[in-house]
C-alpha cells in the first residue's frame, strides 16, 4: 500500500500544496486492525480513517514513541564486547591497538 499524505502550507506570498508518498509495509497488520475495532466497536472503518486515529494517538502519546525509538538503539554490553575480543585473530600491522580502542570502535567515541 502506498499513502500519500497532503500537507497544505502557508508561505508569506502564498498557501502551498505539498504531496509526500510514503511505501506501507504493514498491510496486514492494518488489516487486523480493521477487523478487531470492527468486532469491537460495530463500526467499519476506513483503512484512511485507522491511520488518522493512529497518528493523532501516537501525538497524543509521543514520549511512548520516543522511548520505543530509543529502546532499539541499545549499546553492546560488556559481555557481548568480551565475546568478539576473544575470537580476535592477528589482524597484522597496528591489530595490536584494536582491543584498547573498543569504546571508540563499538560505541563511536573519539
Amino acid at each position: 500500500m502506498i499513502l500519500q499524505v497532503y500537507i497544505i502550507k502557508r508561505l508569506p506570498s502564498n498557501w502551498v500544496l505539498s504531496v509526500s508518498t510514503v511505501k506501507f509495509d504493514l498491510q496486514d497488520d492494518l488489516e487486523e486492525l480493521r477487523a478487531r475495532l470492527y468486532l469491537d466497536t460495530g463500526k467499519r472503518l476506513t483503512k484512511k480513517e485507522i491511520l488518522e486515529l493512529v497518528f493523532r494517538i501516537g501525538l497524543q502519546n509521543y514520549d511512548l514513541i520516543v522511548k520505543n525509538v530509543r529502546s532499539e538503539e541499545q549499546p553492546l554490553g560488556d559481555e557481548t564486547i568480551q565475546k568478539v575480543l576473544s575470537m580476535a585473530e592477528d589482524l597484522g600491522p597496528g591489530s595490536e591497538d584494536l582491543s584498547s580502542k573498543v569504546d571508540e570502535v563499538v560505541y563511536g567515541g573519539s
